[in-house]
């Protein structure tokens, strides 16, 4: 609420936008867009294009590993081979039959799908080459999901089943003894096939690949129809198909892998590249347009897409004769922009509801953070309605433009943005946008709401319907941040002028486009409809009507409903016509004196609004949780804090807002959790961080067979040797009665000076003292800040210590129940590191590689290869020359540059 007590409705994020056509939100830079998109021609032949992808759908797809190595299927060695940087192939999986599919796993396992089974081989040599069978389930495509293990398609039917699990590693070599506490039974995860139920597939629908993305989501590309490409999402909880996505212009597309969460590319039969499409484009019947990324394909076969750890998405090559590879796909920075696009609040059915709960409301103004490149713009239509109903779309008098940018004339009068200095009229806001303020092009624009159609230009009603029309040259568009509708209207005009001012037409007059100048026989309909050419009885009728064309040799006619927009051939006039049964009455558009004084005045309550705001709003600036950056140190020093420069600006304004807390619990245990916690970003709330006061490690004397409680080392046994039992809260002690009656023996009147000595120096080591366990990782910055922070609010009395605690709980013999006690989340084996790994914590991972001769340690080093430099990294504009330099490429150690070998990437 602004300081004249306007609201505002704001629309920026993708729920906001019910209906959208040729522009998307996009969610990585939060921005209203044209959409990027292209249009793939039908195949010349689809005889033939059929037969192509029937053709690559027969190929068994290859596998890449993180280090480069390819796995393919030799048909002549009837075996599954490798190749690297190393010469030659190497045999990796001989195999009975040719394979459907061989896909790497994310768990390191190789799998392979067969008629009847799926052979599963460990790169990493853990155990034995194992053949899970597949009883009443052909296995024919696979997917490797990121959690572990594979999904399969069975290609007749389009069930799916999922194969999880692997054998236990080889070893021990002799068997456990009787007294051992094993797990029962041995492997509680192994090789499991289970068949989902059978998805509903339509008759026509025929499915081709599975692919999952990195979060795990499993989608299946398939045929409908005469080749018709379709993309269901699979919902491995319910176990059920979605809807089907129609993938526009893919025909007869074979294969598909995922770009990134939301974005797939494709491989058709005959294309050099790879058509790319954004699911989250898809319109309300579900059909998503190509988007306009390019990715070239460069000698690629027509075969499917290799199945890959990591990466961009990897295509089948042929290197040279009989050498088999694959290349990674990158896409060129080339846009494709739709040159229109509309974004609208409702859609059939739905609506976001942009309510003011009164019918007598003005809206006053709008703002937008937008960004607007050179030859780019957008018109904002609104249209305010008493009922929760949008008006039709044609309807033109119920629709106001108001022009951002550089777009089409709209009519005469439209109300034009301008540009604001502020990043935001918001007090001390820094703006929505993720560009840099740029005037004229980029930041904050904003416009008085008004219908220029109309004698009293004010929009009014209960509900406003906004429609967004981009506009762009295909390379370059607009981006929208945000939309923000100011209401009700605060009237300089009414609040501080006398009455005279004020307007005085209503009703129906208000309505009209403007003041009635001539009026028009209705035989004149017809040269009106067809478009306004001179000459004809049109251009003497509006002659002798009184407009005074004389022998113009253009006249401009646009239909809007039943109404006439009407120019001259230099735009400088122009007239609204309506037809009726008396005739065609001509309006001069024309508002009242007052609408006009309104208006004037409105542009001085433009400037001056945001300033009241800004004095009203002043406070923000001490508010730790919304003022800037720079001021949180100048802020701090008011109170006497100086920030630790390792101290993060969130956790500094965190500091800041418990600053009164902080203070009056300084000197505390409390208080010095709350530091911690603050400084550590919930490291105490979470558990990770605790403080430990040392005198609850005064233990009584308990018995624990085979256990060295003496270890000075570990920070939760500080040299003990007396006792290792647990604490219950603060009063319960567990322990042998005996302990407690040798404690009562240590007297003064019955134990010896010596005794007394004893006790009491024991009792002065953990007396005053406290210690800080650090259980979750932590840098050594971060570390040093807990130490600083700790230094600072501990008593000066107490002597402190942080040490990072090895194990987060042992009972019994390294944590305290209700005291020092952290259940950490479950651990996932990590290679073993280099004077940072213990023993038990971190394990020792044989490398996965396809290539064999690459997992053992004595693999010989990669060989070094010539470097290629083309020069800076530069944009050039469509159309221009430039040239590309290689003279800063470098030869191998011991070689020479002979020749420079420039590949042109093919034409799309």
């Amino acid at each position: 609420m602004d300081a004249n007590g306007l609201r505002f409705w704001l629309l920026g994020d993708r729920r906001h936008w019910r209906a959208t056509s040729h522009a998307l939100w996009d969610e990585e830079c939060h921005v209203l867009r044209l959409a990027s998109e292209r249009s793939l021609p039908p195949p010349a032949n689809r005889g033939v294009a059929h037969a192509a992808a029937n053709s690559a759908l027969e190929a068994v797809p290859r596998c890449i590993d993180g280090q480069g190595a390819v796995a393919y299927w030799n048909v002549s060695e009837s075996a599954v081979v490798s190749r690297s940087y190393l010469p030659d192939e190497a045999a990796l999986l001989p195999l009975p039959a040719t394979p459907g599919d061989i896909a790497i796993g994310f768990d390191g396992i190789l799998y392979c799908a067969l008629a009847d089974a799926i052979c599963m081989h460990d790169l990493r040599g853990r155990w034995a080459d194992i053949v899970v069978p597949t009883a009443g389930f052909a296995p024919w495509r696979l997917a490797a999901d990121p959690a572990g293990g594979v999904w399969a398609l069975e290609r007749a039917t389009g069930r799916l089943a999922r194969l999880s699990g692997a054998p236990l590693p080889l070893g021990p070599y002799v068997d456990y003894a009787g007294t051992v506490f094993r797990p029962d039974p041995e492997n509680c995860h192994p090789p499991t096939l289970r068949i989902l139920p059978a998805p509903a597939w339509p008759s026509d629908e025929h499915p081709l690949a599975p692919a999952c993305n990195g979060d795990g989501a499993l989608a299946l590309l398939s045929w409908f129809g005469d080749g018709e490409a379709r993309l269901r999402l699979y919902d491995t909880a319910a176990e059920r198909l979605g809807p089907p996505l129609v993938l526009v212009g893919a025909r007869y597309a074979y294969a598909f892998d995922w770009v990134d969460a939301g974005r797939i590319v494709v491989r058709m039969p005959g294309r050099r590249d790879a058509p790319a499409f954004d699911l989250g484009a898809a319109d309300t019947y579900g059909h998503i347009v190509p988007a306009g990324e390019i990715y070239p394909l460069a000698g690629a076969e027509e075969a499917p897409f290799a199945h890959r750890l990591d990466g961009p998405p990897q295509y089948p090559v042929v290197l040279a004769e009989g050498v088999r590879g694959t290349e990674p796909l990158f896409r060129l920075s080339l846009a494709n922009l739709a040159r229109q696009g509309e974004a609208r609040n409702y859609a059939d059915g739905d609506a976001h509801l942009i309510d003011s709960g009164s019918l007598q409301t003005i809206w006053h103004r709008l703002y937008a953070e937008a960004q607007l490149p050179p030859r780019t713009g957008f018109v904002v239509w609104l249209a305010a309605t008493a009922e929760p109903e949008a008006p039709a779309a044609d309807a033109a008098d119920a629709w106001s433009p108001h022009r951002f940018g550089e777009t089409a004339e709209t009519g005469p009068h439209t109300a034009r943005a301008t540009w604001e200095r502020a990043p935001s009229e918001l007090p001390n806001h820094p703006g929505l946008g993720p560009w840099e303020h740029q005037p004229g092009r980029a930041g904050l624009l904003s416009v008085l709401i008004q219908n220029p159609r109309r004698r009293v230009r004010a929009l009014v009603g209960r509900y406003l319907w906004v429609r967004v029309e981009l506009s762009g040259d295909g390379r370059v568009g607009p981006q929208i941040a945000a939309l923000r509708a100011y209401a009700n209207r605060f009237s300089y005009r009414d609040q501080y002028l006398p009455r005279l001012y004020r307007e005085t037409v209503f009703g129906d007059p208000a309505l009209l486009p403007g003041e009635v100048v001539a009026k028009l026989p209705t035989s004149l309909r017809s040269s009106l409809d067809a478009g306004g050419l001179a000459g004809g009885g049109l251009l003497d009728g509006l002659n002798a009507a009184g407009l005074n064309l004389g022998a113009a040799s253009r006249i401009s006619v646009e239909r809007a409903g039943q109404s006439w927009l009407l120019q001259d051939g230099s735009g400088s006039r122009a007239w609204r016509l309506r037809g009726d049964a008396d005739g065609i009455r001509v309006f001069q558009p024309q508002a009242t004196p007052a609408d006009f004084l309104e208006r004037m005045l409105d542009n001085f309550e433009g400037l001056l609004t945001p300033l009241e705001d800004r004095i009203a709003n002043a406070h923000l600036l001490t508010d730790p949780s919304c003022t800037a950056d720079d001021n949180l140190d100048w802020i701090g020093s008011w109170i006497g804090i100086a920030f630790d420069p390792a101290l993060p600006h969130e956790r500094r304004r965190t500091w800041l807002a418990a600053a009164p807390y902080l203070a009056r619990l300084h000197g505390t245990k409390a208080g010095l959790q709350l530091a911690l916690d603050i400084a550590s970003g919930g490291g105490v709330r979470s558990g990770a961080i605790i403080v430990l006061e040392d005198f609850r490690l005064r233990r009584i004397l308990a018995t624990l067979l085979g256990v060295d409680l003496s270890d000075d080392q570990d920070p939760l046994l500080p040299g003990l040797v007396i006792s290792g039992n647990s604490v219950v809260g603060d009063t319960l002690t567990l322990g042998e009665r005996a302990g407690v009656e040798l404690l009562a023996l240590f007297r003064n009147e019955l134990a010896s000076s010596q005794e007394n000595a004893d006790v009491i120096a024991f009792l002065d080591r953990l007396a005053n003292r406290a210690t800080v366990l650090v259980h979750q990782e932590v840098s050594r910055q971060d570390l040093a800040l807990l130490r600083r922070v700790v230094e600072l609010e501990a008593p000066a009395h107490v002597l402190t210590r942080v040490v990072t605690a090895a194990w987060p709980f042992l009972v019994g013999i390294a944590s305290l129940v209700g005291v020092d006690t952290y259940l950490g989340p479950p651990q996932t084996p990590r290679p073993a590191r280099v004077n940072r790994s213990s023993l038990g914590q971190d394990y020792v991972i044989g490398p996965v590689s396809l290539d064999p001769r690459l997992s053992g340690a004595a693999a010989p080093a990669p060989p070094q290869m010539p470097t290629a430099d083309a020069g800076i990294d530069r944009s050039v504009p469509f159309a221009t020359s430039f040239m590309l330099d290689g003279s800063n490429s470098r030869a191998a150690p011991g070689q020479s540059l002979s020749d420079y070998i420039w590949r042109r990437l093919p034409q799309i």
